[in-house]
């Protein structure tokens, strides 16, 4: 059994009022029988009891190992079964998503539907393309490859933009409010010119 102390991850053994089993928590505090644990996920503190807890080597979680911590709700699920494959990394082995397939729905959101994505790619740029958000000139398929945008609220299509803009997009949530905090940041650290 290891000893518990402040700054070690752990993980809820049982459902704990508002945390599901399996929610991974840094320790604050402990004192006795009980510890103080800020459960990431859920962005709250607990007080509970040590018998409720489990020590969690986080370093023993994502590949290759068979358990994962979920990057949104920070509960630790199984690899491969609660996480979707996202892509082959450079030694030819599947990868995962970094949030597990719950977390995934809020996510995306409401799938690209059928006919806009039949519309879109009647109109897919051919040749020579230039990213809308980007502006950066490329060859289709060659120097960039363009994706198909979509409304994640309606499943209507947007336009085609190149990979780089569509995840850049995806990272902050197609949120408004999210990328105005974006640009408030680098306002915050712009070198008057």
């Amino acid at each position: 059994m290891t000893l518990i102390k402040i700054n070690d991850f752990v993980i809820a053994k049982t459902k704990i009022s508002t945390i599901e089993k399996n929610s991974v928590g840094l320790v604050a505090d402990v004192n006795n029988q009980n510890v103080t644990v800020f459960f990431i996920g859920k962005k709250q503190t607990l007080i509970v009891s040590l018998s409720n807890v489990e020590f969690l080597d986080v370093t023993q979680t994502g590949k290759p190992y068979p358990v994962k911590i979920c990057n949104v709700c920070h509960i630790l699920k199984n690899d491969y079964e609660d996480f979707d494959i996202n892509q082959t990394d450079a030694q030819g082995r599947k990868t995962t998503r970094p949030s597990c397939t719950v977390c995934r729905v809020g996510i995306d959101g409401v799938a690209f539907l059928r006919a806009e994505s039949k519309r879109m790619d009647s109109i897919k740029p051919t040749l020579l393309f230039n990213c809308p958000i980007c502006e950066k000139m490329s060859i289709v398929g060659v120097t960039a490859n363009i994706v198909k945008d979509h409304d994640h609220k309606t499943g209507m299509g947007r336009e085609w933009i190149c990979d780089s803009c569509n995840t850049g997009l995806g990272r902050f949530k197609d949120d408004i409010q999210l990328l105005e905090k974006v640009i408030s940041y680098l306002k915050k650290y712009e070198k008057a010119t």
